[in-house]
Order: structure tokens, then C-alpha cells, then sequence
């Protein structure tokens, strides 16, 4: 819901496809300069504190733009400072969520958590950004900032509650940071096959998710849809979010496999090219349906099959390292894009980017076959023998 408001708040302020690159950059950035660090803390540090502290500071930065955007004082550079700093807090949440869940949750079982917790957070984004489009329309922007504060606060407490063991790395006496974070890279990088599943989530990150950032000028110039059909094209991909999530726990329990991974990238690749080009709603809606099942597949995945690939004392690093990949390029990403979209127009620029996308995963496919060839459940079996 934040997202939405915010996207259409920098557009009425700026008018700019390039500052809406500008805002997707920003709340990114820290992930790319500090997610592998964060990685390192979340390995020596209390993971539910980390998350919890995460939580609050999201909730406060949500409820200043709020107080702004009420008060008729926000201004640009406001939202670039509390995106930026939000981002900082996103950093470390992420990783520790995923950390603490791989702790809570049996190994075997990995793939599925994964999976429904995927679906959760996608259920919300079918009803929140249409429900943050009729705020818009209805001239209360500012109540999208208001729920979120308060629905962070909410996952705050919640996340307080949980009974969450402690990791029996924590606490003890270890290298330097930089001596840990060193050994995360070199694991990764000795492992050709991980290497390639850390990896991988670049590219989308790079030529797929700027897709959201140029939402508001799709409702607004291309398909002249308005704040209303704002909403329902993010909704949209949180439909095809919690079918894919679904789909993934019912179906593949285990978390999947490697050709789910390629395969899933290579349609989110055709669906975003198709919503770039298409001028008709209800197609639009339909791409982004497909494009978002298949992007939580290749997601829920990827992020699978490194819990099950890797131990627990360098599970917070390589997972900040995934973080870094999936998310930190995504501000390089957004800036390119808006640069080029400023020139070129947006049809293009997301065009161009799903159709490199769907060369890259077939590129994989052929030059990695072990790649395609892994199996969550065999690995989670594995682990579980040794």
C-alpha cells in the first residue's frame, strides 16, 4: 500500500519518469552497499531482536511521510530521505526473517514454509494496492502511509512473541567481520552451482522489477486507467503472486527444483514484454497475473534451495548475499531504466528487459545443466543423513 501511494505521491510532485527511477534507487541502495555486512550481524546477533528492531524503525519512517503527506508539507527530497532510510531497515529485516525462519521450521519443511510464507505477504498485495488506488482517487493518499505505519507495528509485536531458538553461534568469540564475511564469499564462490543460484536473481533485479516503478505511468499516459486501474495492476500481480506461492506449497512441497527456477525466470521474462507492449487492461492485468505467479515461483525457489544448500553458520551470510543479488542491483537497475525510459519511453525499456531476460535463462539452462538438474527435497534429504 506505501508502495503505491508513494509511487503516485513522487509522480504528482515530479511529473518525471526519472524520478520515479530515482525514488526505486534510493530505498535500494542500502541493500546493495550494506547487505552483505548485515549478513555478517544477523550471523553473531540475536536474529528476532534484529527483525523486531527492523520492524520498528520501518513503522517510523512509514508514520513520518504520513504526518507530512497529511500536513500538505512533503516535498521530494523528503520521500528520497525516508526511502532512503527505510531501506537501511529493510536491509537487515529481510535477511533476518528468513533467518529466523529457517530456525523455527524443520528442515524438511523448508521449501513449504518458504512457499506459504511467500503467499501471505502476496495475498495482501491483491487487496492493498487497490485498496491504496481508491484512497488516491478519493484525494487521501496519505491514509496508505497511515495503515502501513500502523500494520508495522502490528508485525513488530507479533514477531516479539515468537519463541525462536537461540543459534548456538551466537554469542561465542569470533573472526572480524570483514575476516566473516570474507569466508561467505569464498563458500559461494567455491560452489559453482550456488554461485549460479545467488547469482541469478541479478537478473531480474537489473531488467524485470523496475516494471512497479513505471506503474503510474501506465495507469495514468499509457492506458489512461487512472488511480483506480493504478491499483488494480499491482493488484494483479499479487494475484498471480499467491497462485504461484500456493502452487508451489501444494503442489512441490519440498520447494522445487532448479528447472522451475530457469523455467519461471523465462516466463517472467514473455509476461513482462507482454504487459510493455500491450494497451488493453484487461491484458495488462493478465500478463501481470502470469508474470507474478512465475516471479514468486522463481523466488520462493531460488531462496529454497539455498537454505537447503547451505549450513547454519553461514546461513545469514549467504542469504544477505542472495539479498544483495535479488534486491541490492535493483536501485542500478531502476536508475538505468529511468534514464533510458526519459528517452526512449517505458514501453521499450521494459520490453527490451524481458526479452534479454528470457535469452539469459535459456543461456543457463545450456551452459549449467547441474543447475536444472537440482532437486530440493533431494537436498533437504541429504542434509537430514548427514
Amino acid at each position: 500500500m506505501q508502495q503505491t501511494a508513494q509511487g503516485w505521491l513522487v509522480l504528482e510532485l515530479t511529473n518525471s519518469a526519472a524520478m520515479l527511477g530515482l525514488t526505486g534507487a534510493v530505498a535500494g541502495l542500502p541493500t546493495l552497499f550494506l547487505a552483505a555486512f548485515a549478513g555478517v550481524l544477523i550471523d553473531r546477533m540475536d536474529r528476532k531482536r534484529l527483525l523486531v528492531a527492523g520492524n520498528l524503525i520501518n513503522a517510523a519512517f512509514a508514520l513520518a511521510l504520513a504526518i507530512l503527506a497529511t500536513t500538505g508539507l512533503v516535498q521530494f527530497w523528503h520521500v528520497l530521505v525516508l526511502a532512503l532510510f527505510a531501506g537501511i531497515a529493510l536491509t537487515i529485516q529481510m535477511p533476518a526473517a528468513q533467518a529466523v525462519l529457517s530456525s523455527i521450521v524443520d528442515r524438511t519443511a523448508i521449501g513449504n514454509a518458504v512457499a506459504l510464507n511467500s503467499a501471505q505477504y502476496n495475498a495482501l498485495r491483491i487487496f492493498a494496492p487497490a485498496v491504496a488506488g481508491l484512497f488516491i482517487a478519493a484525494g487521501s493518499l496519505a491514509l496508505g502511509f497511515w495503515v502501513n505505519a500502523i500494520a508495522m507495528l502490528t508485525v513488530a509485536a507479533l514477531n516479539a512473541s515468537l519463541s525462536v531458538p537461540r543459534d548456538r553461534f551466537v554469542g561465542i568469540v569470533r573472526p572480524a567481520m570483514w575476516t566473516e564475511l570474507k569466508d561467505g564469499i569464498r563458500y559461494v564462490a567455491s560452489n559453482r552451482v550456488l554461485a549460479t543460484i545467488v547469482l541469478l536473481p541479478g537478473v531480474p533485479a537489473l531488467l524485470v522489477l523496475n516494471y512497479i516503478t513505471f506503474f503510474p505511468i501506465y495507469a495514468r499516459d499509457i492506458l489512461s486507467v487512472g488511480p483506480a486501474g493504478y491499483g488494480l495492476l499491482t493488484g494483479a500481480i499479487g494475484v498471480g503472486a499467491v497462485i504461484g506461492a500456493m502452487s508451489i506449497a501444494a503442489f512441490r512441497p519440498s520447494g522445487g527444483s532448479g528447472r522451475l527456477v530457469l523455467g519461471g525466470l523465462g516466463i517472467v521474462g514473455v509476461a513482462l514484454a507482454t504487459f510493455a507492449v500491450s494497451r488493453s487492461l484487461p491484458l495488462s492485468m493478465l500478463a501481470l497475473a502470469l508474470l507474478g505467479t512465475f516471479q514468486v515461483s522463481f523466488y520462493s525457489t531460488t531462496n529454497t534451495l539455498i537454505q537447503v544448500l547451505v549450513p547454519s553458520r553461514l546461513r545469514g551470510r549467504v542469504l544477505s548475499l542472495y539479498l544483495l543479488t535479488s534486491i541490492g542491483l535493483i536501485p542500478i537497475g531502476n536508475l538505468a531504466a529511468g534514464a533510458i525510459a526519459e528517452q526512449l519511453g517505458v514501453e521499450i525499456v521494459l520490453a527490451a528487459g524481458g526479452l534479454i531476460t528470457v535469452a539469459v535463462a535459456g543461456l543457463v539452462a545450456f551452459a549449467e545443466p547441474e543447475v536444472a538438474r537440482l532437486r530440493a527435497a533431494h537436498l533437504s534429504a541429504s542434509a537430514g543423513e548427514a
